[in-house]
């Protein structure tokens, strides 16, 4: 459950770390559990080089599907999401896409419209995350106007090979890196401008996401325009028993022919 203050600290900086909410043998089960799922999608194990990126992937095996409604997830995300929220899928990922050791400054939903509708994404690195070594870096209140149209730039410019910010290497914007060791989980607003600097060799992370339950056809459409699969959720949680699990799905799909119907 979180505190006041970090409720207060997520609404106001955008992001929340929740520290060593796994213990040691978790993560390390976990791992084993993702491990054995990339090694599925290869065919082989995956080596320190090589990328691989599955969504859905906690949905994939029973064993890994009871972290989406852990109570260390789940009832913070009622807190921030309300208790009709959505699930919104799981990405597993390890090591680092095209080799570029750099995720230029964006944010996942960007601009004015999205600030409105609230998705959260929760990242779970199984490898320690230093600051010029991979961690995970954010501008605190960037989830915020008028901050968030500010950083536009920033957007317009993260897919370029060398950009500059405001004059700036991306790795010299100013900036909080969230420093993290396996078993921390970094909560933060999809809005929020964010970035990765000095990736290399076996990095490995689970992402779940939440978002509130869509009310508009604004929301509709956002959701369609960035993440369409969200509205067709995976046949093991639509399946499955759980009453957690059953209400995050609830008239999803209807949602999604509505949206499709627009």
């Amino acid at each position: 459950m979180l505190t006041e203050d970090q409720i207060h600290q997520f609404r106001v900086f955008g992001f929340v770390v929740l520290q060593q909410a796994f213990n040691a043998g978790e993560i390390e089960a976990l791992g084993r559990h993702a491990d054995e799922i990339w090694t599925a999608e290869l065919g082989h194990a995956p080596n320190a080089e090589e990328h691989v990126s599955i969504a859905p992937f906690l949905e994939l095996r029973p064993d890994t599907l009871p972290l989406i409604e852990d109570d260390r997830f789940y009832t913070p995300m009622v807190q921030l999401l309300g208790r009709d929220m959505i699930w919104m899928g799981s990405e597993g990922v390890q090591g680092t896409m095209t080799r570029r050791p750099y995720h230029h400054w964006h944010a996942d939903r960007p601009g004015p419209l999205e600030l409105g509708y609230l998705r959260i994404k929760i990242m779970m690195y199984l490898d320690p995350m230093r600051k010029d070594a991979g961690a995970f870096r954010v501008i605190p209140g960037s989830h915020r106007s008028p901050l968030h149209e500010e950083l536009t730039p920033f957007q317009q410019r993260h897919g370029l090979e060398d950009p500059a910010f405001f004059g700036h290497r991306g790795s010299e914007v100013p900036c909080h890196a969230v420093e993290t060791d396996p078993g921390d989980a970094v909560i933060f607003n999809q809005s929020l401008y964010h970035a990765v600097y000095g990736k290399a060799g076996r990095r490995r992370y689970i992402a779940l996401k939440y978002a509130s339950r869509p009310t508009t056809d604004a929301h509709l459409a956002s959701i369609m325009q960035y993440s369409p699969d969200a509205l067709k959720p995976h046949e093991r949680v639509l399946e499955s028993e759980s009453p957690r699990l059953r209400a995050m799905t609830e008239g999803v799909c209807e949602l999604r022919a509505r949206a499709e119907a627009r």
